[in-house]
């Protein structure tokens, strides 16, 4: 028999985008304290152990053509592909995004997945993806 992976939900309001006219249905939220202190240093020593932080650059102007626009983003980073600590990341931010583990057509956040109305099946948070694990220095 399969053991059942039991999720305790945490609370971590979803942000309220309806005030603005930029944004209005889509999905962020601020998760306070997620990570202790020491995890948090963890993190950044992990991310050091093999790379330096570079200037945030924007992709979308080509593969080699990326930008950095210092008037809305300032800030390092490092892009790290570590499957196992994207994994430890997935395991412990779960509890705080249940409404996404499962969305269908016509579900509240059908709109993360596809345009609304064509979503079509069932999609299931998995976890890691094949992108890099993302560390940003502000």
């Amino acid at each position: 028999m399969e053991k059942e992976n039991k999720i305790t939900p945490m609370e971590a309001p979803v942000l309220d985008w309806s005030t603005t006219h930029d944004y209005p249905g889509h999905y962020v939220k601020i998760i306070d304290d997620a990570f202790s202190a020491d995890e948090c240093a963890a993190l950044i020593v992990l991310a050091e152990s093999d790379a330096k932080w570079t200037e945030a650059a924007v992709y979308g102007k080509g593969p080699t053509q990326d930008e950095v626009n210092k008037e809305y983003r300032n800030s390092g980073r490092i892009l790290r592909f570590d499957k196992a600590a994207a994994d430890k990341l997935y395991q412990k931010l779960l509890p705080y995004v249940q409404e996404l583990v499962n969305i269908e057509r016509g579900s509240e956040w059908e709109g993360i997945v596809g345009a609304k109305g064509n979503v079509s099946g069932k999609w299931t948070l998995a976890g890691y993806v094949e992108s890099p694990l993302r560390l940003i220095n502000l």
